[in-house]
C-alpha cells in the first residue's frame, strides 16, 4: 500500500502524468529521477498562466518513484544515478489515478489530462501492450475505457451535472429563505421566530451541527435581520449563483469536445 506522502503526491495529476511520460520516452532503459522532474515542470509551465505553477523537488519525486518500487509499481536499475521503469500493473494503475478525478478545484487540470488522452492515446495504448498489461481481455477493456477522451468528458459532464443540481438548490432555497423573512418581518413576527421558521423549512447543511438560532441568537436584531434577507439573496446570486453559471459555460466547453472528432 502506497505511503500518504506518496499517495497525496499522485493525486496531482500533473506529478501522475509526468510518471508515465517519462516511462513513455525511455521505455528500453528506463527513465532517471530528473526525468519526471522535468515533465511536472513541463506540464506545471502549460498550467502557469491559469493559476501558477505547481512546485515539485527532488525529495518528492524520488519518494513517489520510491513508494512505487516499494509496491511493486515500478522497478530499479543501475546505481548511479538510478534509472526506473513502470511495471505493467503500475503503469495501468497510475493511468487510472490520472483519468478519475474527486472534484472540480481544478478544471485546468482536467483539460491537460483530457489533452493527455486525446494526443497520447494511442502510445499510452501501446506501450501497456509492449509491457504485457493487455494479457487479461478484462484489463484489455478497463484501459480502452481508461484512456477514451470520450469517456473521460462523459464522467465529467456527469460530475457536472451533480455539482449544479447540489447549487441550483442551494440558489433557490437561499432566495425562499429571504422571501419567508421578507414576509414575515414586514408583517412584524419577532426575530427570533422568523429564525425558527426559517430552520424549520430551509435548514442549512452544518445545522445538525449549530442549529441557525444558536448560530445567529449572539448577533445584534439589525444583523440577524440582514443576514436572512440581504445576505442570503448575496449568496443565492454572488456565491452560489456565480459558480452556477461558471459550471453551465464549463459544461459547453466539455459539450464541445465532445462533439469533435
Amino acid at each position: 500500500m502506497l505511503s500518504s506522502q506518496a499517495a497525496s503526491g499522485l493525486d496531482s495529476p500533473v506529478l501522475t502524468a509526468a510518471l508515465v511520460a517519462a516511462q513513455a520516452t525511455a521505455p528500453e532503459h528506463g527513465f532517471r529521477q530528473r526525468d519526471v522532474r522535468f515533465f511536472a515542470e513541463l506540464f506545471g509551465n502549460w498550467l502557469e498562466s491559469t493559476a501558477g505553477a505547481q512546485a515539485f523537488h527532488n525529495t518528492q519525486v524520488l519518494r513517489c518513484v520510491h513508494a512505487l518500487a516499494g509496491v511493486g509499481w515500478a522497478t530499479r536499475s543501475g546505481r548511479k544515478p538510478p534509472r526506473w521503469r513502470l511495471t505493467s500493473e503500475g503503469l495501468v494503475e497510475l493511468l487510472r489515478r490520472l483519468v478519475h478525478r474527486r472534484d472540480l478545484m481544478r478544471l485546468d487540470e482536467f483539460f491537460l489530462v483530457h489533452h493527455f488522452l486525446a494526443a497520447y492515446g494511442d502510445r499510452l495504448r501501446a506501450l501497456a501492450q509492449r509491457g504485457g498489461a493487455m494479457e487479461s481481455r478484462l484489463l484489455a477493456v478497463d484501459l480502452d475505457e481508461m484512456l477514451s477522451p470520450e469517456t473521460l468528458l462523459e464522467r465529467e459532464r456527469a460530475r457536472v451535472a451533480r455539482e449544479l443540481a447540489r447549487l441550483q438548490i442551494r440558489v433557490e432555497e437561499a432566495r425562499m429563505t429571504a422571501q419567508l423573512a421578507r414576509r414575515r418581518l414586514a408583517r412584524g413576527v419577532p426575530v427570533a421566530d422568523v429564525v425558527d421558521e426559517v430552520q424549520s423549512h430551509y435548514p442549512y447543511e452544518l445545522n445538525s451541527q449549530r442549529p441557525l438560532n444558536e448560530l445567529l441568537s449572539p448577533l445584534p436584531e439589525r444583523w440577524q435581520r440582514e443576514e436572512l434577507t440581504e445576505a442570503s439573496e448575496r449568496r443565492a446570486n454572488g456565491l452560489w449563483g456565480s459558480q452556477v453559471e461558471l459550471l453551465r459555460a464549463y459544461d459547453g466547453v466539455l459539450e464541445r469536445l465532445l462533439a469533435q472528432p
